[in-house]
């Protein structure tokens, strides 16, 4: 959010934040776990939210308010539990990033500086600001490059927009500034900073910033003491070029414009930048909810976009199969009074965590928790079969397989489509004609060399208990296996419709 429309956020800090029920809330594909209001923390308004995985797995969410940092497990989002808060000087622009064991929290009431907050024992109920870094005195946002672990200021008022670097690597809790007072001698609303490990930019820290009325701005801030400005890019209807995030790929990167909606009278639009060629950056293509909302901020997971939009809450699109023109996969609108061009609901949101529950921050009623698995369920067609028991045949050109015997046990084959999914499982139909059978489906752990039983959960999907997702993928190939076994003390015979592997980003 830009500062000039802070008299415009105020106005609507008296709305009432009370306990969110799920009837209140239109919703496509996605279903409320849990919302807390400001109000139960001793706040008025939230803002940003991030995540946190301690090592032994488990998961947090750290939710901005405008007094305080509120910090929850979120590891079983049907029971979520308020860890502890860390209090700051009450602002309505706060940010939240991670590296490591640290969290760091910046407001933009002036002094607050750079809070650093201990999360090594959040596992045993325990949260603890260490330190204070008072120089930049105040930035509107951070952004953490975890894999050159630097820390970065956006709109710090060290001087007029300046962003500021911060050296993490040696001890995350002791952040040590470094380089130039300002590396980027322009205002930098937000960012996300990437070092590339790979191809003609390996090595270089590509820093994407959003460039207020200027349009996109791309930075290399390689050297600390001498950061170069790559390429902007200006684009039609240029009202506030707020925040975005680059595509798994490192191909595209999808923006948001804060003002064009109010300024140019546009529905809710997420530019599509190609970056394939830094120094050729281009706009390639827009789509829109067709809402007359403000769009705040967005992430990407696996090449699902994941949109917080004010007042008409978190929207989905899928850019897997065409990103340039993604697919609207499902909402949740936590702002029910209206849809309109205003300052008031979703903030933004968190898509990261690995068991994919899904965070939602909002201005008015503060944290929410939802599942989005209906939303992002992606079935990935099967590579090959064969029966080690019983007859099959078919399955070709999503025909059924035919399956016959007293006992049938197919091996299905197939290769996943992202590295890191939060959920893998298998999917079918079966259809007999002749018996009753017992039905087993298993996967394949390539970590133990073992078939793993799979249960069948509420939307009809075989998935395997725990979180360690990434065993079912054959590392390097991403191949993934499943046994479906039929068995029946009668001859059996039907088919198996719709197989299909399944997975959630």
């Amino acid at each position: 959010m830009k500062l000039n429309v802070r008299t415009v956020v105020v106005a609507f800090l008296a709305l009432m934040a009370g306990v969110a029920h799920a009837e209140e809330f239109a919703a496509s594909k996605v279903t409320l776990y849990k919302n807390f209001p400001p109000s139960e923390f001793g706040a008025q308004s939230g803002n940003t939210v991030w995540g946190y995985v301690s090592p032994s797995g488990r998961e947090y969410a750290l939710m901005g308010f405008n007094t305080n940092m509120a910090v929850f497990e979120v590891t079983d989002p049907n029971n979520v539990k308020h860890i502890g808060s860390i209090p700051h000087k009450p602002g309505l622009w706060a940010d939240i990033k991670v590296y490591k064991h640290a969290a760091y929290v910046v407001t933009e009431t002036a002094n607050t500086g750079i809070q650093v907050v201990d999360l090594s024992r959040v596992d045993e109920g325990e949260v603890k600001l260490v330190k204070t870094v008072m120089s930049p005195g105040r930035s509107h946002t951070i952004a953490v490059d975890e894999v050159s672990g630097y820390l970065y200021t956006c709109g710090s008022r060290e001087g007029t927009g300046t962003t500021m670097a911060f050296d993490l690597k040696k001890d995350p809790l002791d952040p040590v500034q470094v380089g130039m007072k300002t590396l980027t001698p322009v205002y930098q609303h937000e960012a996300q900073v990437v070092t590339y490990t790979e191809g003609p930019y390996k090595g270089r820290q590509i820093f994407f910033g959003g460039g207020e009325g200027r349009g996109l701005e791309i930075w290399d801030v390689t050297d600390k003491d001498d950061s170069k400005l790559v390429r902007r890019v200006a684009y039609p209807f240029v009202g506030y070029c707020h925040q975005g995030w680059l595509s798994s790929d490192k191909k595209y990167f999808y923006v948001n414009d804060e003002f064009d909606e109010t300024t140019s009278n546009l529905a809710t639009r997420t530019l599509v930048f190609d970056v394939s060629v830094l120094e050729n950056a281009e706009l390639v293509a827009t789509y829109t909810t067709g809402k007359p909302a403000v769009d705040h901020n967005l992430y990407l997971r696996n090449d699902f976009v994941f949109h917080a939009n004010y007042t008409t809450g978190l929207w989905i699109y899928d850019a897997n199969e065409d990103p340039l023109r993604p697919q609207l996969r499902g909402f949740f609108d936590t702002h029910p009074e209206s849809d309109s061009a205003q300052f008031e609901g979703a903030w933004s949101n968190y898509p990261f965590l690995p068991s994919g529950t899904m965070l939602i921050s909002d201005i008015n009623r503060g944290l929410f928790v939802v599942n989005t698995m209906a939303a992002t369920r992606t079935p990935v067609p099967f590579k090959a079969f064969k029966a080690t028991a019983g007859k099959a045949t078919g399955g070709k050109d999503d025909q059924p397989i035919q399956v016959s015997g007293n006992k049938v046990a197919l091996e299905f084959d197939g290769v996943g489509k992202w590295k890191e999914p939060s959920r893998v499982g298998f999917s079918f139909v079966p259809k007999l004609t002749k018996g009753s059978a017992t039905t087993t489906v298993e996967l394949y752990d390539y970590t133990k060399k073992a078939w793993v039983a799979a249960a069948q959960q509420d939307d009809g999907d075989f998935r395997p208990e725990g979180r360690d997702i990434a065993r079912f993928l054959e590392p390097g190939t991403m191949a993934m296996r499943v046994r479906v076994t039929m068995t029946s003390s009668t001859p059996l015979q039907g088919e198996l419709d719709q197989p299909s592997f399944v997975l959630n980003p």
